[in-house]
């Protein structure tokens, strides 16, 4: 049991969870935007590994923290660990950001703790903050930061369809019901039209409607959609690829042409949002693949220089885009295998398989 309240020291911006970022992310992302000398990158690195090494990890970061859930200190803080998380919040006061200490009887519902911490699941949630001129939110994982700073790759951008997920039978196979042997026909006639979507200009589904009906079709719009468009089959294996990556301490993306409709449905109902550290849809972009300021806004909106990112897409053209952006690519599609992905990753030096351990973020 805890001698008074626990104690959470964080910045004042609110991250990806929705609340205050704690001094330990506070610091990578001032790392992460080049911010750090060299001696306090290194210091960094040996506080973060002491951490590691000398507290338990909570079970929740096994799946990269679907729950979203923080964790707080329970007093009193040993003086050892005082002192090193001082050192973190002299690094953030030496470039401006503001941190303070805060203690709660109730952070949150709690769903892990141990003899230094508790895991809570926070009761109230805001919108992630605007940030100060630079500093890069950046996700930071639960790996090692250490060793990935060390690697030429430092995070990962995936595609989906053919890669993460798949519409089972096909598409074509899936349109036939509706249009029989007209269905590769209208196929094409629709992902034509569709092209000025994937980039964010017009609404795929009015324009849809009146293909369907010029075709002859009775079915409602919105029935075919959910039954072609939202058949989505997610690709156990290659989550669980995405989810070594997070753990070994890579930024894990996704990186997709959608139209908005098939987007939303993705960020919610497939708990995309929730997976990847930050989501490049070509809607929201702008800017669709193969076209390289695809790849140079994906950075952007990542924090990384491109040449630390490496793409995984299925489509030749999609990789000769990324590369000609200044990426590092590789074609790939689940049809070929997972232990091909893996001999890919490796080629980079990218660790894409669960460690034994799991550090603590």
């Amino acid at each position: 049991m805890s001698d008074g309240p626990y104690v959470r020291m964080q910045v004042e911006y609110r991250g990806r969870l929705g609340v205050e970022v704690g001094v330990f992310v506070a610091v990578d992302h001032l790392r992460r935007a080049g911010r750090l000398s060299p001696a306090e990158e290194t210091r960094y690195f040996d506080i973060d590994d002491w951490f590691n090494e000398n507290l338990p990890n909570p079970d929740f970061y096994a799946d990269g923290n679907s729950v979203g859930a923080v964790t707080w200190f329970r007093p009193p803080i040993r003086p050892d660990m005082q002192e090193l998380i001082n050192e973190l919040c002299g690094i953030l006061t030496a470039h401006g950001v503001a941190y303070h200490r805060v203690t709660s009887d109730e952070p949150g519902t709690v769903i892990y703790e141990d003899e230094f911490q508790v895991g809570v699941v926070p009761h109230v949630r805001g919108e992630p903050t605007p940030l100060a001129t630079g500093i890069t939110l950046a996700p930071t994982t639960a790996g090692s930061k250490r060793a990935v700073a060390e690697s030429s790759v430092r995070h990962v951008l995936l595609d989906a369809d053919g890669v993460l997920q798949d519409l089972p039978g096909g598409w074509y196979a899936a349109m036939e019901p509706y249009l029989g042997d007209r269905a590769r026909e209208f196929l094409h006639k629709t992902w034509s039209d569709e092209l000025p979507m994937l980039a964010g200009r017009g609404d795929y589904m009015p324009v849809l409607a009146a293909t369907l009906q010029n075709y002859g079709v009775v079915t409602p719009v919105a029935d075919v959609y959910a039954a072609v468009w939202k058949n989505i089959a997610i690709i156990e294996e290659s989550i669980g690829i995405v989810r070594a990556l997070k753990q070994n301490g890579y930024g894990v993306h996704l990186g997709t042409n959608q139209e908005r409709y098939r987007g939303a449905h993705m960020r919610t109902a497939l708990g995309y949002d929730d997976l990847f550290d930050v989501s490049c849809y070509s809607y929201d972009l702008g800017v669709a693949k193969p076209d390289p300021a695809f790849f140079s806004q994906a950075a952007r909106r990542i924090g990384a220089d491109i040449e630390t990112i490496l793409f995984i897409d299925d489509n030749a053209r999609n990789v000769d885009g990324a590369r000609a952006a200044g990426m590092l690519a590789e074609q790939w599609d689940f049809t070929q295998g997972h232990d091909l992905l893996l001999e890919l990753f490796s080629k980079h030096g990218v660790a894409a398989t669960m460690t034994a351990s799991n550090p603590r973020r």
